[in-house]
């Protein structure tokens, strides 16, 4: 049988917590359910957990610091060996009829939402390197394993800059993403995993799904009402002291074709995007977001697994139909004595990103001066 629990530990300042017996609470008997929500395009995931209260330490109940279980204490979920969520607790409500507490936790990817509280300046330095410090000042650990590095010769940030507005900029013109893991740590990948259209098995995937016996439902579809097939991307520049907005407008013919010759336009401001070269990133960037959230696949619901993760990528069996490849961008977790532990996984079908990135076709550039 699995091992759940949650292990809860007492506040100790903004980097740190305790780490005596004394300062965590372990619980695992008096547990209820266990609702875990992360998502490719929801930045913050969301745990919710019910548990019975009597006998454990609340702060509300002791006063003062003296309980470990209050709001901004750390969290973690685990399932057996394997860190589930690592975050805080956001809010608590006490059900005095069941006596139960309901806790609502966000992992730490919060802290990249927080205001910087000083203008940060930096000299010759790479964008990787410049996001893996933003989030060492959060008080958080860092892990690169992909998106495409390059050098810059100095950035100012001011003051009262929201942390994750400067990172977005960064990943679009580096075709990457950031997520946070199971376990708290800021990882930095490339924007989608490598996949040749029509290769087969020859592609990377880390689970095989049948609709027999791993899921009971599954429902598909395409949306396109989103989708923008002309894009222009804008930076500022300044020439000779003068303040200018460069400009580039970029056309994916494939999207176009598929919206049936419509155009539909929109416009992208990126400051970090100061050459054409960044501008097309920022481009073939969107324009892979746009493809990837066309089709939505959502399976209905799988028998509880602890390994799988966003950004893995499933192959899925069903009946006599072609095997399909499809990205893990979203896992639903519930833990309760009704059903017991599954899992609602939200898939996405694959793309070849190399070609969607040398898609955008380049309609228009230019400067525009800046009223003085």
């Amino acid at each position: 049988m699995m091992d759940f629990r949650i292990e809860i530990y007492k506040k100790m300042g903004y980097v740190s917590y305790g780490t005596e017996d004394a300062d965590k609470i372990i619980v695992r008997n008096s547990l209820t359910s266990i609702r875990i929500n992360r998502a490719r395009d929801t930045q913050v995931a969301e745990a919710t957990i019910i548990m019975e209260y009597e006998k454990l330490p609340l702060a509300a109940f002791q006063g003062g610091t003296s309980g470990i279980i209050d709001n901004y204490a750390r969290i973690e979920i685990w399932f057996d060996t394997v860190c589930q969520f690592s975050g805080v607790i956001k809010k608590y409500e006490y059900n005095e009829e069941d006596k139960t507490i309901t806790l609502t936790c966000h992992d730490m990817f919060y802290r990249l939402l927080n205001v910087c509280d000083g203008e940060i300046k930096y000299g010759a330095t790479t964008a990787a390197d410049v996001i893996a410090n933003l989030v060492s000042r959060v008080g958080l650990s860092f892990h690169r394993s992909g998106g495409t590095n390059y050098s810059i010769s100095n950035l100012t940030i001011s003051d009262g800059t929201v942390f994750m507005d400067v990172i977005q900029n960064f990943i679009e013109t580096m075709h990457a993403s950031i997520r946070c893991g199971k376990s708290g740590t800021i990882y930095l990948e490339d924007q989608y995993p490598s996949y040749i259209e029509g290769g087969g098995d020859s592609n990377h995937f880390d689970w095989t799904y049948r609709d027999s016996s791993n899921n009971s439902s599954d429902n598909a579809g395409r949306d396109a009402s989103l989708m923008k097939n002309v894009l222009k991307i804008t930076c500022p520049v300044k020439i000779e002291n003068k303040d200018y907005t460069a400009f580039d407008k970029f056309e994916d013919p494939t999207m176009t074709e598929y919206l049936n010759d419509e155009r539909w336009y929109d416009i992208i401001d990126n400051p970090l995007a100061n050459t054409q070269e960044k501008r097309k990133a920022v481009a073939g960037w969107q324009f892979l977001e746009y493809w990837r959230n066309s089709t939505p696949l959502t399976i209905l619901p799988t028998a509880g697994n602890k390994d799988i993760d966003i950004g893995h990528i499933v192959k899925l069996l069903r009946g006599n139909a072609d095997p399909g490849y499809y990205l893990v961008v979203g896992i639903d977790t519930e833990v309760n004595a009704d059903n017991g532990y599954t899992n609602i996984l939200q898939l996405q079908g694959m793309r070849d990103k190399t070609k969607i990135y040398e898609l955008p076709k380049l309609l228009a550039s230019g400067l525009i001066k800046e009223a003085s």
